[in-house]
């Protein structure tokens, strides 16, 4: 398998916007930084919701997005020097959301008792019990 290329070596072609007060410049990585600030969860939330839309549980590209770019001309390797990731395919999990709410103390004990039903407490359930029985 190939190294993985230290990002520190990459030299990066800076275009200005305003093309007639200023030229383009190739700088280290080293050069490069952006303000503090300037990139926070609520404009990546936005960059998804404007370019991005869910299609069976996938998050895709719109077309709109892939016309205005032109990402079907593009593929990994110009974006990235290194081999495409593998990922390991692992299956959905079956609970999805809120975990249920805790129930109450005692219908906690109403359920301990019936599945225990010849009368044998769980340990927790005999501990909840003794510190009842400690508070009172």
């Amino acid at each position: 398998k190939k190294a993985i290329t230290d990002p520190s070596l990459f030299k990066y072609k800076v275009q200005p916007i305003k093309k007639d007060l200023y030229e383009t410049v190739i700088v280290k990585a080293s050069q490069l930084s952006r303000r503090k600030h300037l990139f926070s969860r609520d404009r990546l939330k936005l960059f998804l919701k404007q370019h991005c839309e869910p299609h069976d549980g996938v998050i895709k590209t719109k077309a709109t997005s892939i016309a205005k770019y032109n990402l079907a001309e593009q593929n990994f390797s110009y974006l990235f020097p290194d081999d495409p990731p593998t990922f390991i395919f692992s299956p959905a999990s079956k609970r999805r959301g809120r975990p249920p709410k805790r129930a109450s103390s005692n219908l906690e004990n109403e359920i301990v008792a019936k599945r225990n039903p010849q009368g044998n407490k769980t340990k927790v359930a005999r501990e909840k019990t003794r510190f009842q029985k400690q508070k009172e």
